[in-house]
C-alpha cells in the first residue's frame, strides 16, 4: 500500500492510493496486480488496474505481459482504455546491455460519440546496468 499527495499544474492538489498484490509461482514466475485510484482538484476517481506476469530465464532473458484497463468515474467515457502488453528482455553484446522489444494492443475512447477501435504498439529499448546492479524479469517500457 501506497500513498503519495502531490500537486501538478494541470490536475491541482491531489492524492493517490496505491495497493500492489504480489505472489511467486513455483520460482519461474511472479504476478502482481496493481490498483491505483486518484483524487484531484481536477478529476475524481481516476482509477487504474493491471495484472502483470513475469518470468526471467537464466541466460539473462525475460518475458513480461501486462493487462491494464483505467478510467474516471466521473467522465463521460468512464472506462478510458484497456489492452495488453508483452515484452522479451535479452542481455546483448555485454552482461549489462539489454535490449527489450515490446509490442501492446488496446482500446482507448475519449470521448462518448467515438467509437472504440484498436491501437497496437510496437517498441523497442535498451537498459544499461551499473554498478552491482542485477537484471530484472520486469520490463521498462511498461
Amino acid at each position: 500500500m501506497r500513498e503519495t499527495a502531490f500537486w501538478q499544474r494541470t490536475q491541482g492538489f491531489g492524492v493517490t492510493s496505491r495497493a500492489d498484490i504480489e505472489r511467486i509461482y513455483n520460482l519461474r514466475w511472479f504476478g502482481r496486480w496493481t490498483n491505483s485510484v486518484t483524487f484531484s482538484q481536477k478529476s475524481q476517481g481516476v482509477s487504474m488496474s493491471a495484472f502483470d506476469l513475469m518470468r526471467g530465464f537464466a541466460t539473462r532473458r525475460a518475458i513480461a505481459l501486462e493487462l491494464e484497463i483505467d478510467g474516471q468515474t466521473d467522465a463521460q467515457v468512464p472506462l478510458h482504455n484497456y489492452g495488453t502488453k508483452f515484452a522479451y528482455r535479452q542481455a546483448v553484446l555485454r552482461k549489462w546491455l539489454i535490449m527489450e522489444v515490446r509490442t501492446s494492443v488496446s482500446w482507448p475512447k475519449d470521448l462518448p460519440q467515438q467509437e472504440r477501435r484498436v491501437s497496437p504498439g510496437v517498441g523497442m529499448g535498451f537498459e544499461m546496468l551499473s554498478g552491482r546492479t542485477s537484471f530484472f524479469a520486469r520490463p521498462v517500457t511498461f
